[in-house]
């Protein structure tokens, strides 16, 4: 099809624009993945841009599949320009220029999320005497951090001594790379490493949710920039939601002075809300003074919208009320149950979802706590698996060594792998090499010895068989879901876990169009588990607002809309805005009917969480005191609607 067909006249102009860097200023529904779509589609066409020289950047593993899906849509498979995550991308510029690096522990290996709590926090724990993982766990965060924000590059910089020591010495005898630091290695090999090399000519760069950006990938881009590349970005200051990882909406409202004579290309029609929902989303988004003022407003012939503030004595009404709506909805107006999402700002130790599900299993509606549901492999048997998939590819990967030395039932325990640590440190060299070492001469861990002996063989053992099954003739290779297949069931013994673990797997291996174990392993290294969001089919989801960014419902459901919880303890700046930024998020996710919640008492386990969480009384959000919506008891406008 053409490029600009079925796009609106400002959409035409987005997409179509060269010559100099440009912002894309997108309010929620505008179209801005149609725009980025059609803009590569356009480059291709009709500037004769060579693919290889688009590099696209997104925030999530799944808004780069979606962009990555209609890009093909559009141009087949051949001509598909590179679309990644920022991390993904960092990662893959790190590799192919590791022997250039001298900064980092090789070969490249990035920890993942189970690996830094349950091996890199508990470990340095101990080496630091630390009585709380809290405390390792706070100075871990803060090193990220100031990665984050570049104070890592400041004079003066100063973290603390001892625990930078610790770090550095505890990463060099696990040859591990945290990801929290991939895009600052970039950053800094960017500006260090003169003969750094990006691994093709970037003549076009797009980045997409840029207000998400923090100090650290801003410097990334314009490092690429700097190489000759004409930077086009898509975002809205209303939707920076990541203050946690030291993102900012002053990095896209800054963009004109970053890059001088960029041209500000506005979208301002809303396919997605009916306008009262969007009225009411406006309104939270202008009680920031300092927002980039633009127009957004639903398209022609778009009218009502169904927008209600419900106010429940406790949590047992507001459960059931919302229980019942959603069963109306589904049996009465015909809405599929994945058509409806429940977003929540917390759920400490499930303490709101939990009863949420079983409420709504009492009306026979079907809801899924997915934002509090872990990875499988974050199990034992899927740790186990990990850890030999990874072998696979680096026989001395060690902290894939030291897992199945942890995990495996084998009588080995904490303080013989201790013992193990402290003979890598002490002779200044790698786990995997002082494992060896025991293996050939027990003797040097004393009575322990013989037990990681026995163990290493059977590891090794397994790893054979594993690699045998690799081992196949390369015309008769099975595909990627085959490989997973059987692979799990050489490896892990129960039948449920063999199930949720490979089909877990091959989720990924499809969402990142992954060919092989290896590019698997890639995809998994480089994403932050905690942005990612996984829906539950033919149920009702209950995610994290955080997690919702980026899908759409025409239910959402919005309960604990309270002061104790948004903004909670973030009552000033910078997590105050972020926080009314997140509730402008969430109710942007509803396309015709939207349902916020409120109670005038928690009790339980819910009366105890949230700011003065020892008062009974709980307030509305002050993010909705003077809305344009007013409130009405829960409980009298259900029984109303399930009877109509």
């Amino acid at each position: 099809m053409p490029w600009n067909e079925g796009l609106l006249p400002q959409q035409i102009d987005a997409a179509s624009h060269v010559g100099q860097h440009g912002r894309l200023l997108a309010g929620p529904g505008t179209g801005k993945t149609l725009v980025l779509t059609r803009r590569v589609v356009y480059l291709v066409n009709e500037r004769n841009v060579d693919p290889s020289q688009i590099v696209a950047l997104t925030f999530t593993r799944a808004a780069a599949r979606e962009l990555k899906q209609r890009i093909e849509g559009e141009l087949g498979r051949e001509r598909l320009p590179r679309v990644t995550t920022l991390h993904s991308f960092s990662l893959r510029q790190l590799l192919r220029n590791a022997h250039r690096l001298d900064t980092l522990p090789q070969p490249l290996r990035i920890a993942d999320d189970w690996e830094e709590r349950y091996i890199i926090l508990e470990n340095l724990r101990t080496l630091l005497g630390h009585r709380r993982i809290k405390d390792t766990r706070e100075l871990l965060s803060r090193l990220a951090s100031d990665w984050e924000s570049l104070a890592a590059d400041e004079p003066g910089w100063a973290p603390d001594p001892a625990f930078l020591g610790t770090w550095r010495q505890h990463r060099e005898v696990f040859g591990y790379t945290l990801r929290s630091e991939l895009t600052y290695q970039l950053k800094r090999a960017l500006e260090q490493v003169q003969d750094f090399q990006i691994d093709s000519p970037i003549t076009h760069l797009l980045v997409d949710e840029y207000q998400d950006l923090n100090r650290c990938d801003l410097a990334v881009i314009r490092g690429i920039a700097a190489q000759g590349s004409e930077v086009f970005v898509a975002g809205d200051d209303d939707q920076s939601i990541y203050w946690f990882r030291k993102a900012h909406p002053e990095g896209i409202r800054q963009f004109p002075n970053d890059y001088a004579g960029a041209r500000d290309l506005p979208l301002e029609i809303c396919k997605r809300c009916d306008p009262e929902i969007l009225r009411l989303a406006e309104f939270v988004a202008a009680l920031d003074p300092d927002r980039i003022p633009k127009r957004t407003r639903a398209e022609d012939g778009r009218i009502g919208g169904e927008v209600k503030l419900l106010r429940f004595s406790n949590q047992v009404e507001e459960a059931e009320g919302l229980a019942r709506l959603a069963r109306y909805f589904i049996q009465t107006r015909g809405v599929a149950p994945q058509d409806i999402l429940i977003l929540l700002r917390v759920d400490t130790r499930s303490a709101y979802s939990n009863i949420l599900v079983r409420v709504f299993a009492d009306v026979d509606v079907q809801a899924a706590a997915s934002a509090q549901e872990g990875s499988p492999l974050d199990t034992d048997p899927g740790r186990i698996l990990l850890s030999y998939l990874r072998l696979l590819g680096n026989p001395n990967d060690d902290l894939s060594l030291y897992q199945l030395l942890k995990l495996r039932q084998n009588h080995i325990g904490d303080e013989t792998l201790t013992r193990l640590y402290d003979l890598a440190r002490n002779g200044g060299i790698r786990f995997s090499q002082a494992a060896e070492m025991v293996q050939n001469d027990p003797t040097r861990i004393d009575r322990s010895g013989q037990r990681v002996q026995t163990e290493l063989a059977n590891i090794r053992h397994q790893l054979q068989q594993l690699q045998d099954m690799m081992n196949v003739d390369p015309e008769n290779q099975p595909n990627i879901s085959d490989q997973i297949r059987a692979l799990t069931e050489a490896v892990v013994p129960e039948h449920d876990d063999r199930t949720t673990i490979s089909e877990y797997l091959g989720s990924i291996a499809r969402s990142s169009e992954v060919r092989n174990i290896s590019e698997l392993l890639s995809s998994l290294q480089s994403e932050n588990e905690d942005i990612e969001q996984e829906l539950v089919p033919n149920c009702v989801n209950i995610l994290s607002m955080h997690k919702a960014k980026g899908l759409t419902a025409s239910v959402v459901f919005i309960p604990v809309a309270e002061d104790e919880h948004m903004p909670g303890n973030q009552e000033a700046n910078p997590g105050l805005g972020d926080e009314r930024r997140l509730l402008f998020v969430s109710l942007t996710r509803a396309k015709h009917h939207l349902f916020i919640s409120y109670c005038t008492r928690r009790t339980g386990q819910q009366r105890q969480l949230g700011r003065n969480s020892s008062r009974l009384p709980r307030s509305l959000t002050r993010f909705l005191r003077d809305a344009p919506v007013r409130p009405e008891d829960g409980t009298a406008f259900t029984n109303r609607r399930v009877q109509q």
